[in-house]
């Protein structure tokens, strides 16, 4: 962790100082760089223009007499004019070479040590001028060096590095004095001041000793103020935490007690529970009794009568009138409207009983054999199903077949009075959520009666209309309800009616739930 100075550290010890001069210093001796090296290039410039100028002065002032020497060969002359041009500024060395052209020994005369490096050559053509007209004699090598030129830039750049140096570390050391009086310090006591700060004591306000002389409002004056807000907002955050939590160590032992009561409590539910499931068990049991009881029982003397009803017509029944043979055939139809409520209670309190086994269902390929066998009964009807191929269904196998007969065999039933009867099977997306559904073009029905339709021994068309007793919907509301699903239907009158369903898939605690409550 950083640790703050005192108020009291030198300027020595000042780590932001010491980056500041660090800056200064190095941002002023690349711009020094710079700058010198801008002038070097250009004094450079200019005395390299200097020398090329007295060269470009060689052709004019002397060329012409150092023909007219060379034409003559008067080494004398030539050597004259030579020392003339070698004691331009700068040149070092001058040769003259004798065009080799029909010459068995040209003439050579050189002046001065010829080099390699810092020099600057030039290189002239002598011609004369005779009848022929020009004619080239020779060539004049003139040298100059540029070690004079190096050794001035050199000594300019010792002297603007020595004293940009002193001017630069002096300016450096006069803003960094001038940083750490009106800066700096008051950033040490800033410091120091954050570091002994303690919320829990409601410290004093931050003050910096700033002298009688200042006024204003600069940036260490915001800086102040604002830390003098933060810390009397961290100091009523500080109090309101602490009641905070004080009503939170309440709240715990509250909790607690309500934990303790909730255990509790759970304990006595658990033995309700156990209670009641005995109590649902024994009435399952006792239902499934009564079913029994209601499956031959009551079917006995339902024989009988209508053993009796056969007898009577067969032997009376030429003896009897009209009137009492309509009354024998009131009572076969009771009787076997009878029968069929029995029947039909029967598949009604199966639906709720017996253990419920979820398991992948082949959708389309089931409903397509069950059609298959429904089809049969009516083999002179034009009946067709449309059915979507692949659908999967999770459920209990025994009372999906259940529920899907109900289905098909209510589509079949109120189609009846169409030409051509189509029943459309699939899934389709209601309202967000997968479903399936089973449609047909039959009668329909009116949706102001819609909450009946479900409703055991309850129906929305006259028996003379369509023959049933009302529990095949009731059937299929109580096989959905068991895997936690839901069923409803859309319709109107004369314009088909559609069913939808869904279930829930369960898991293995879902099951074990469903074969509690329902199960005999």
């Amino acid at each position: 962790m950083r640790r703050f100075s005192k108020p009291g550290a030198s300027l020595a010890d000042d780590r932001i100082g010491r980056r500041l001069l660090f800056a200064i210093v190095l941002f002023s001796s690349l711009v020094t760089l710079v700058a010198t090296a801008f002038q070097l290039f250009v004094d450079f410039q200019r005395d390299v223009g200097q020398i090329k100028t007295r060269l470009d002065d060689v052709q004019s002032s002397y060329l012409a007499s150092i023909s007219a020497s060379l034409w003559n060969l008067d080494p004398s002359q030539l050597k004259l004019q030579m020392e003339g041009i070698r004691q331009l500024p700068g040149v070092v060395a001058v040769a003259i070479y004798e065009d080799p052209a029909d010459i068995a020994e040209p003439l050579t005369i050189t002046l001065g040590q010829f080099t390699k490096h810092r020099v600057i050559n030039r290189d002239y053509a002598i011609n004369h001028t005779t009848e022929d007209g020009n004619r080239h004699i020779g060539t004049l090598r003139v040298q100059a060096s540029l070690n004079e030129v190096y050794s001035r830039l050199w000594e300019k750049l010792i002297i603007i590095l020595f004293t940009q140096g002193i001017k630069t570390f002096l300016v450096s050391l006069f803003i960094l004095f001038i940083v750490y009086r009106l800066i700096t310090a008051h950033l040490v006591r800033i410091a120091h001041y954050v570091n002994q700060f303690n919320v829990s004591e409601s410290p004093e306000p931050l003050q910096l000793e700033r002298g009688n002389r200042h006024s204003g409002n600069d940036e260490l004056d915001q800086v102040v103020s604002a830390f003098n807000r933060l810390s009397k907002n961290l100091t009523q955050a500080y109090d309101r935490m602490r009641q905070a939590n004080d009503a939170l160590a309440r709240d715990v032992l509250a909790r607690r007690k309500a934990e303790e009561e909730v255990r509790y409590l759970n304990t006595i539910l658990e033995d309700r529970v156990q209670q009641r499931t005995a109590e649902l068990q024994a009435a399952n049991d006792e239902l499934a009794s009564f079913c029994y009881s209601v499956s031959h029982d009551l079917r006995a003397p339902l024989r009988r009568i209508e053993g009796f009803r056969r007898m009577l017509a067969d032997d009376c029944s030429d003896l009897l009138p009209d009137q009492s043979q309509h009354y024998l055939g009131r009572i076969e139809a009771g009787t076997r409207e009878m029968s069929e409520m029995i029947d039909s209670f029967l598949h009604l309190s199966r639906a709720t009983l017996g253990e419920l086994h979820r398991e992948p269902i082949d959708f389309s390929e089931q409903t397509q054999q069950l059609f298959s066998v429904l089809r049969e009964r009516e083999p002179e009807r034009d009946i067709s199903l449309v059915i979507q191929p692949n659908l999967q269904v999770r459920a209990d196998k025994r009372f999906f077949t259940m529920l899907m007969t109900n289905l098909l065999e209510n589509a079949i039933k109120y189609t009846r009075r169409k030409a051509h009867a189509q029943i459309n099977a699939g899934q389709c997306l209601y309202q967000g959520q997968e479903v399936f559904y089973i449609r047909d073009n039959g009668a329909g029905f009116d949706m102001n009666y819609a909450e009946r339709l479900f409703a055991p021994f309850s129906r929305l068309h006259k028996a003379e209309e369509f023959e049933g007793t009302g529990i095949g919907l009731a059937t299929v509301q109580r096989i959905i309800s068991r895997h936690g699903g839901q069923i409803w239907a859309e319709s109107s009158p004369d314009e088909g009616a559609s069913f939808y369903f869904c279930f829930k898939e369960g898991d293995k605690d879902d099951e074990q739930r469903d074969n509690t409550v329902g199960g005999g």
